[in-house]
């Protein structure tokens, strides 16, 4: 019974402590969180602005790429930088179930010539492009 009261007690003193902020104090922090809703939505709407542009370059990039691999362009300077083309052949990924229809098919290998036959003779190659642009960097030392 004691430790409710002493509870009930606890409770009134903070009641009775509480402390309000000014009119001036609470003025300024609203101005505050009003700044931050402002730029919390202004980071949004640039976000969404920004996965448009990204989604666009994206379009562009596939186009630039195969003008650039039909006419064997690796390198194109212009005003704004350079960009580079850049094509490879990679052997395609491969994943767990073909790993495991492998196997079935190679039972009679076993060890390293599985491994080989899974991971270097059987696989697929396919070819690999990617742009990327090179801005030029200015020294400031001299």
């Amino acid at each position: 019974m004691s430790e409710l009261s002493d509870t009930d007690n606890l409770i009134t003193n903070i009641e009775s402590e509480k402390v309000e902020p000014t009119e001036e104090e609470l003025d300024s922090f609203k101005n505050l969180v009003n700044d931050w809703f402002k730029y919390d939505d202004q980071i949004r709407k640039l976000n969404i602005a920004i996965k448009e542009r990204r989604n666009y370059q994206k379009a562009l990039n596939s186009k630039v790429q195969d003008f650039m691999y039909t006419y064997k362009y690796n390198d194109l300077n212009t005003a704004n930088g350079r960009i580079r083309s850049n094509v490879r052949e990679v052997k395609k990924p491969i994943k767990m179930t073909e790993i495991k229809d492998k196997i079935m098919k190679y039972k009679s290998l076993s060890g390293e010539e599985l491994l080989k036959q899974i991971f270097i003779e059987d696989r697929e190659t396919i070819l690999k492009k990617n742009l990327k642009r090179v801005i030029p960097t200015v020294s400031l030392t001299l």
